[in-house]
Formats: structure tokens, sequence, C-alpha cells
């Protein structure tokens, strides 16, 4: 009677936990993260016509560069903390979307200076992130779609839905254009990688990159070897980039490539030095600090 009642509970509760995972995990993670993404409502046009750069983190990234941008406005992602011994600059606003990484260096990404760290979260990431909730970080929850044109949708107020594709290039341009920005510089943004998915599936493999299309050779070594790094998607990069070109030229947001060097040419190109006046002010304080005085 006894291991009869002991299968008994044992069948109740396999089938509680199952039901709870096929049914009713996934609407909690999102009326969870809904909730959460709400907090970002307070950084709507909180830099209404200001310009910030989005930093990539290709092998073009130095941090002679980085420390041009001390105090400017910027957002920056992934393992960025890699290169932070080498600078005085620091993370302004830091942003993730891979669960992977979250789940592999959330701790020290956390333990890093910065002013703002934006999450988002998918179902897979959940388990790990949800014990910094409770923090300062914002948390979005990750969605995809696709307009009618097949381009990644881009949203134009990301305290409600914030759209994911293959880059988190494309989450920081969304962030920068709802807090107001009206000039985004990306850097950084080489668009070039040694393990390359093709939409079809199929991969093509630059040997002579590996290990050296990040600015840390590093990168993935702590987690992956070079032959079984993660590959990215530079067709669906390019369609993520020409959404938010899309976006911006309708808008009336100017977009600007200040990367050195690189393959991504969906956006005009600018000379970085160039930014910058002699004594290494960025050009775009001088011009405000110039039209207040001419007030």
């Amino acid at each position: 009677m006894v291991n009869f009642i002991k299968k008994i509970i044992n069948n109740v509760l396999s089938f509680i936990i199952w039901q709870w995972k096929n049914h009713f995990r996934v609407p909690f993670i999102n009326n969870k993260l809904k909730k959460l993404q709400g907090r970002l409502a307070i950084y709507k046009d909180r830099h209404l016509g200001e310009s910030c750069f989005i930093i990539g983190n290709g092998p073009s990234l130095n941090p002679k560069d980085l420390n041009m941008l001390n105090n400017i406005p910027s957002f920056s992602s992934n393992r960025i903390n890699l290169i932070l011994d080498k600078t005085i600059w620091k993370p302004y606003y830091y942003s993730i979307s891979d669960s992977s990484m979250a789940n592999n260096f959330i701790d020290e990404i956390n333990s890093m200076e910065k002013r703002r760290m934006f999450a988002v979260v998918t179902n897979y990431g959940y388990d790990t992130l949800k014990r910094y909730f409770n923090t300062d970080s914002l948390f979005l929850k990750s969605t995809r779609k696709k307009d009618d044109n097949g381009l990644p949708a881009y949203s134009n107020d990301p305290s409600k839905k914030i759209f994911t594709h293959a880059t988190v290039t494309y989450v920081n341009i969304q962030l920068a254009t709802y807090m107001g920005f009206k000039k985004i510089y990306l850097i950084g943004v080489d668009h070039n990688y040694a393990i390359n998915r093709n939409e079809d599936g199929t991969y093509k493999i630059n040997k002579e990159l590996l290990g050296k299309d990040h600015f840390d050779r590093n990168y993935y070594n702590s987690w992956f070897n070079d032959e079984k790094k993660p590959s990215t998607n530079t067709e669906l990069m390019n369609k993520s980039y020409i959404a938010a070109k899309n976006y911006c030229d309708k808008n009336g947001i100017e977009i600007y490539n200040a990367t050195r060097g690189g393959k991504l040419e969906v956006f005009p190109r600018v000379n970085f030095d160039e930014l910058f006046d002699e004594s290494g002010r960025f050009i775009e304080e001088v011009n405000v600090l110039q039209r207040k005085v001419l007030g």
C-alpha cells in the first residue's frame, strides 16, 4: 500500500512538472518579463537630439579609440570587459542579447563597471538571469518578427517590445533611437567572421580569421575552441542593418559607420578621426556648445 501511494504521488508530481514545463512556464516567463520591460520607459527621449556611439567587438576596436569616447554616450555589448584593463573608457550603456553568452559570463559582466545594463532575455536564458531581476539592470524580452518586406521588424518602443535578429548591434540601435539620439556612429563593427553560416545551412570557414575576428583572441577561447566557436550569419545581419537604416531614414535619424575598415557597407562611412577636433573633443559636443553660446 505504501509503495502504491508513493507511486501515485510520484505520478501526480511528474504530471504537475510536465504541465508546468509544457504549458505554464513560458506564459509565466513572458508575463514576468513584460513587467520588467516596462521599466525601460524612463529612458524614452532621455538623450533627445544627442549623438552616440555603438561599439562592436571586431578586431578593429582598440583602446585608443575607446578612450576618445570617454564620457560620450555609447552602447557596448557582450565581452567588452576583456578590453577594460587597457582603457580609461568605461561602458556607458551595456547590452547583451546572446543567451549562451549570458549563461557563461553573466557574473563577470554584472561586476563590470557600467552605468546601466540591458539584458535581452529568451526562455533559454531566463533561469540564469532571474537572480539579477532585483538589481538596477533592465531586462527585455527577446522577440522575433519580420515586416511585410521580409526584413526584421524594428521596434519604436522597446519598453513594450524589442526585436532581436542575428546581432546585438540591432538591439543597441533600437535602444539608441528610443532614447532620442539623432546621430549614431558605429565603431568596431567589422562584419567579417571566421565561421559564417549561410541561410541555406551551409558553412563558410575562413581559417585565417580563426581567433582573429574579435578584438581579443580569448573572446571565445574560455567558452569554445576555435573549431567549435559560435557561427554567425552575415546575411541575416545585413538584413538587420538594412531594417535599421530604413527606420532611421524615415525618422530623420543619421547613422554612420566609423569603423576602421571592415566589410559593413549598409551605412555611409565617416572617418573616425575626423569626428574629433585637434584637442580631441568630439565635434558634436563642440557644435552644441557653440550653438548655446550663440544662443
